[in-house]
This record gives structure tokens, sequence and C-alpha cells, in this order.
């Protein structure tokens, strides 16, 4: 594709001025501007030349400050830059201002075999917990057991056990 504007372009942007701005065609001077023409085709020797010489760095490189320990998911982050702010004193504890706390241990068994379908009630639950578990659970005393759940589990004659412990 090649493109080029002649003389019968400037004559043409001459008439086009003296219309709208009503400067007479011989104020425009048609000689003087050279005539512009662009060839599209394949990159030369000379183009490559002249934007590797483009390409090449301006400045040698720098080395600078390392911000990896400013951004805490930076890549090679490691510590914050300074050190966090102390907590402000409150003046009454979560446990003071709400309720108090209750906490429990959960622990959680999985149990097979056949007998498991015996396990629907609180009673037969805590005995077999104090038969079973007992020796694996924290406190090793039932009076320290506040819940027992069973949860029937996708593997056929499969039940998910936990058992709540007051601490």
């Amino acid at each position: 594709m090649q493109v080029t504007y002649t003389s019968a372009g400037h004559e043409t942007l001459a008439a086009i001025s003296e219309e709208l701005l009503g400067t007479s065609s011989a104020s425009v001077a048609r000689d003087e501007s050279p005539e512009l023409s662009f060839v599209e085709g394949p990159v030369g020797r000379d183009t490559l030349a002249l934007i590797t010489d483009l390409a090449r760095p301006i400045r040698s490189e720098q080395s600078t400050l390392d911000y990896g320990d400013r951004i805490s998911n930076a890549p090679g982050a490691k510590t914050p830059s300074r050190v966090p702010a102390p907590p402000r004193p409150q003046s009454a504890t979560l446990a003071e201002r709400e309720a108090p706390l209750v906490i429990f241990e959960m622990l959680t068994f999985v149990v097979q075999g056949p007998a498991i379908a015996s396990l629907s009630s609180e009673a037969v639950r805590r005995r077999f917990v104090e038969e079973h578990l007992l020796a694996r659970l924290p406190s090793k005393d039932m009076a320290q057991v506040e819940r027992i759940d069973v949860t029937p589990w996708t593997v056929q004659g499969t039940v998910v056990v936990r058992v709540w412990c007051k601490v």
C-alpha cells in the first residue's frame, strides 16, 4: 500500500482554506510544502538498527532499595519494617463485658462396626465413651464430658463421634 500527497492534494487544501477562512488562493504556498509518500513493506536493516539503538538503556542499571520487607505479601518479605504499636489498654476484658466464657476441648473419633446403630441414646453414648474412649480423653473423667455427638459418615457402618470435654 502506498499513499502519496501530490500537488493536487495541496490545491484541494488551498481551495478549502480559501472557502473557510476567506484567504485568497494566491496567499497559500502550494509548492513550498514537500510531497509526502508512505509505503508499507517489510522492515529493513536500517529500521531495525534504529530500533536497536533506541532500545538500549539510556543509563546504566541502578541499585535500588529492597521494599520486600515493607509489603507483607511481597516476594521475599521478612518482617515489618517497624515495630507494631502495642495494644491499647481496655477498661474491661471480654469476659468482664460479656457472660463468662465456657471453653470445651472437642475430640473427634471415627468409629466403624456393626454395633454403631445402638449409639442412638445419650446414655448408650456415654457408656460407649466410658468403655472405649475414656483413656484417650484429656481428663479421663466422665464428669468432664459435657456432650457426645454421633454423626453418620459416608462409608457404610461408620460414624463420627465428637466428645466435648470441659477444660
